[in-house]
């Protein structure tokens, strides 16, 4: 839906710009869709995200806030008209778009529990709406405490000819006109709710609603009625009586036909039941199998990572041999569970580079892949990758970055982590924390780059750059970055690459620590189990996608229609 942003007060004044993206990010720096002058303006301020019922203005918790119509928020449903201010006296704007809530295409109808674009219909734009408390949704509802919303509750999913919703493993249900449901095809006018007495709405498609059809439905009810009182001796009029002896006739004459047909249809129905049940619970067995064999494997790699100087040659030959049979043995699960069938390229991309970095594609959380669309899309909208991969390769970065990553056995995409840090800059210095000054490709901070072998430089306590402090030497510093993922790869994470991502820049003490609280069960001990459950702060959560995309970007870049080398050739 094309939104029209008119700048009023600020840098950009007069101005109009309209766009059709699905997230319009707005802050200082150059790489932001808008970037303003004004010093009040964060660097990353808020963004404009495009989902079913409307715009949604997120603020990205900026230092001076956002504010719409003079009410500072934190998440905002937009109306047309409404002004947005980027820090007190900060740039003012006004934005406008015809309302995707009109029309008679499908459509939601809230009818009770607290919705947040409100109780006006919601127009269903998309092939799948994910619904739920989480402010990840595409529509919010049940924020208040005590709802029986889950974080992510249920999906609509939008065909040509017809519309699907299906639960997502809540805790309360999902229920269809007062069935609990799995998965379920919606029709014009079911009332679905999020839990039991839980927020409801109705279902609206080519106009119309279940009131018309109830209308019908007490019609035949009636006459039906009048029939049997007729049946019965009963008065009835010329219209009723003639009704039942054509009844009666037609009856007479198909009684045993029926009986039979009747009897063979039952028939046929158990059978088809018994085998869509025997299909399902055969399903269900491979579904567990392949998860056990998953977690096997990721085993083998942890235990390959972590005693790789210890073990003879033949020793290490075995553990790769048994971890390729593991490998195979899933895919073969994964292949009669046809969990890659009907998918496009991109969405198969994704859940191969998530299994490379040690999380299973069986268990892909339901907006992930949106979400990593919309960091692809982010990359695509700056010159910021191709300037650093042409930094890098001028150098040959890649290749010796490859080799550091290949002498432990780590997935290849960590160098992805150097990109994030610097963009591949060994000059870089960072700002000053309480843990001193980060410098270099890998920017590391003074206790962890002594604990890894490096020195530290005269100037390690100044924001500048240092050639004799060895942090910011890409080769010393490559080679000590390689050491310290390998800790973290064969540590409690068990060879989740994307928990290791996330250690690097949340910190691996409390990463494991979280662990530590989980019990000891390797599907907990995961990142999607962290990302489900809201355990990964907003910044960790940036800094693993931006990586995670980067590196489906370059992996495959004619998948985004983006001219570049694939990385692949820079080994």
């Amino acid at each position: 839906m094309p939104i029209t942003l008119v700048h009023l007060h600020g840098s950009h004044a007069g101005r109009k710009d309209r766009s059709d993206r699905d997230v319009v990010r707005l802050g200082r720096k150059s790489d932001n869709h808008i970037a303003f002058s004004e010093t009040v303006v964060s660097s990353y301020h808020a963004e404009l995200r495009a989902g079913s019922g409307g715009y949604v203005l997120v603020d990205l918790e900026s230092t001076n806030g956002t504010f719409v119509n003079g009410k500072q928020i934190a998440r905002e449903t937009l109306q047309d008209g409404d002004r947005i201010e980027l820090g007190k006296n900060g740039p003012v704007i006004e934005v406008h778009f015809k309302s995707a809530r009109q029309g008679g295409g499908p459509r939601i109808v809230p009818l009770s529990g607290s919705w947040e674009p409100g109780k006006a219909p919601i127009e269903l734009q998309g092939a799948r709406t994910a619904i739920g408390r989480g402010l990840k949704n595409d529509i919010v509802v049940g924020r208040e405490p005590g709802s029986p919303v889950s974080g992510s509750h249920a999906e609509i999913r939008l065909h040509s000819d017809r519309c699907e919703i299906e639960d997502l493993g809540s805790t309360n249900g999902t229920y269809v006109n007062g069935n609990k449901i799995r998965a379920a095809q919606l029709c014009d006018g079911d009332r679905v709710e999020l839990g039991e007495n839980g927020p409801a709405f109705e279902f609206r498609w080519q106009g119309g609603s279940r009131t018309e059809r109830k209308a019908s439905a007490r019609e035949s009810e009636r006459l039906f009625r009048k029939l049997q009182q007729a049946a019965k001796g009963g008065a009835a009029g010329d219209r009723t009586m003639m009704f039942l002896q054509a009844a009666n006739k037609y009856y007479k004459r198909r009684r045993w036909p029926i009986l039979v047909a009747a009897g063979v249809v039952l028939l046929l129905a158990i059978g088809i039941a018994v085998e869509l049940y025997r299909k399902d619970l055969q399903l269900k067995e491979q579904g567990r199998l392949a998860e056990a064999v998953f977690y096997q494997m990721r085993s083998v790699e942890a235990q390959i990572v972590q005693q790789r100087d210890s073990m003879s040659a033949e020793e290490f030959q075995s553990l790769r041999n048994k971890r390729m049979r593991l490998e195979q043995d899933y895919d073969r699960y994964l292949e009669s569970l046809g969990l890659y069938a009907g998918r496009s390229p991109v969405e198969q991309s994704i859940m191969r580079l998530a299994r490379r970095l040690g999380e299973t594609d069986l268990e892909l959380p339901p907006d992930f892949q949106k979400t990593v669309l919309e960091y692809v899309e982010r990359w695509r909208s700056t010159p910021r990758l191709r300037s650093a991969l042409d930094r890098a390769r001028e150098r040959s970065l890649p290749r010796r970055i490859r080799l550091a990553l290949d002498q432990y056995g780590l997935p290849r995409e960590f160098m992805f982590l150097a990109l994030q840090e610097s963009d591949f800059d060994t000059t870089r210095v960072g700002p000053e924390t309480r843990f001193g000054i980060a410098k270099g490709m890998w920017q590391f901070i003074p206790r962890t780059a002594q604990e890894y072998g490096l020195s530290l430089g005269p100037l390690k306590d100044v924001r500048q750059y240092d050639p004799s402090d060895q942090r910011q030497d890409e080769n010393r510093a490559t080679a000590a970055a390689a050491r310290y993922l390998a800790f973290l790869y064969s540590t409690k994470a068990a060879a989740s690459g994307l928990l290791v991502i996330a250690s690097y820049n949340y910190g691996q003490t409390r990463i494991i620590e979280k662990l530590d609280q989980l019990p000891n069960d390797p599907r907990q001990r995961s990142f999607w189990y962290f990302y489900r459950n809201g355990w990964v702060p907003p910044e960790t959560r940036d800094y693993v996608m931006y990586i995670f995309s980067a590196a489906l970007v370059c992996e495959k870049p004619d998948l985004f229609n983006i001219s570049m080398a694939p990385i692949d050739t820079m080994w």
